[in-house]
């Protein structure tokens, strides 16, 4: 009996139409030009190297600028790059390729066409690149058993010069914020990154093409605006000197200064430290980072041993009120230390206890007891 109902069922089946599903599958590749900035192909070799190549001579035509769109923004094996898309130069064009998938199916077909694309190029330019569009990348290939297709390029990250440049000045080095900020070029009606992925994911519940028109446009953008930051730091990074605004100054010479350049980063904290006219909002906003710059400046004298320059900066940080009861300090050490100046040192080691930057009361009230004791000392040799 049971084998007569199941009998009956198969005929049920096979007999019952079927509805065929279309499948919208498929990598969808987006192609277009975009205009580039002459300077683009004599990028110079010091902004070259300040903003981080360590590789060989840098040639334009061999590099990839690249961004992916992904179904989550923190990464992980679950995370899938369902847009990536690429730019190379050619001719005097930046060439952008975007390749999208319209079903997850089709993964393996765009890691193909992205990996004989990047097997054309020797180094890759992206924005966060370093910590997430690469390592997501490559855990993508290796998921999909493609290793052997997968090129490690040497990557240029723009985000740690982009951030070591501005962030004092700008506060979020997002890539829309230095869009508008600095290379002057804000966007309009833009897709915010963070709603990327649930855009994605409506398309794929609704089927609705036009939803991922922001998306591409999104990521278009982010291509295009590579090439212009590469320019930018480059720049900014060969001739420093030439910056008008004393954060930016500063902030150079704190990165040159952490690359080991410190002729260079001393000349721009000078610059950065000058005072600005009285009364403006400059100069009232101003002294902190004059005063930030100074106190490196100090660092800088005394690594090198350059005690009078050293004292030259601390007694122009006094005069003008900058981080008083570190500086009073520091010319205490100077007196007590260097000079064996010690009623000079008591002096100041005292007026730092005035300043709520001074010394902490324990390790001050130590410093005092041992100056007098030297005076002591030196009094009774004498």
């Amino acid at each position: 009996m049971a084998s007569g109902l199941r009998a009956k069922l198969n005929m049920m089946r096979s007999s019952a139409p079927v509805a065929a599903t279309p499948r919208r599958g498929g990598v969808v590749c987006h192609v277009s030009r975009e205009p580039l900035d002459p300077a683009i192909f004599d990028l110079p070799s010091t902004g070259l190297r300040r903003i981080g190549w360590c590789g060989p001579r840098f040639d334009i035509r061999r590099c990839l600028f690249l961004d992916t769109e992904t179904t989550g923004l923190s990464g992980g094996a679950g995370t899938v790059a369902f847009l990536v898309g690429v730019g190379w130069v050619e001719d005097d064009a930046l060439v952008i390729e975007q390749l999208m998938l319209r079903e997850y199916a089709d993964e393996p077909a765009l890691l193909d066409r992205l990996g004989r694309r990047m097997a054309d190029f020797d180094n890759v330019c992206t924005f966060n690149g370093r910590n997430f569009d690469m390592p997501l990348l490559e855990t993508r290939f290796t998921m999909n058993r493609m290793r052997d297709r997968w090129r490690p390029l040497e990557n240029l990250d723009l985000l740690y010069p982009s951030r070591r440049a501005w962030k004092l000045r700008i506060g979020s080095c997002r890539l829309c914020n230095i869009e508008s900020e600095i290379l002057g070029m804000p966007r309009e009606d833009d897709l915010p990154g963070s709603e990327v992925p649930a855009r994605f994911f409506q398309f794929l519940k609704t089927g609705e093409e036009a939803l991922l028109d922001d998306i591409v446009r999104h990521n278009r953008q982010d291509i295009a605006t590579l090439a212009k930051l590469l320019v930018r730091l480059c720049a900014v990074n060969d001739k420093p000197e030439l910056l008008s605004d004393q954060r930016d100054l500063f902030s150079m010479g704190r990165s040159l200064e952490r690359q080991g350049e410190l002729k260079t980063a001393r000349e721009l904290y000078r610059a950065s430290a000058k005072p600005r006219p009285a009364g403006t909002l400059a100069a009232l906003s101003g002294e902190r980072i004059a005063g930030s710059a100074n106190w490196r400046l100090y660092g800088l004298c005394r690594r090198s041993g350059d005690w009078s320059g050293a004292e030259e900066v601390l007694m122009q940080m006094l005069r003008r009120r900058q981080m008083p009861g570190a500086v009073c300090v520091e010319l205490s050490k100077l007196c007590e230390h260097r000079r064996r100046e010690y009623p000079k040192a008591l002096e100041y080691a005292l007026q730092s206890e005035k300043y709520p930057d001074g010394e902490p009361a324990e390790l001050l009230a130590k410093r005092l007891d041992r100056i007098r004791r030297k005076m002591t000392q030196h009094t009774e040799a004498d």
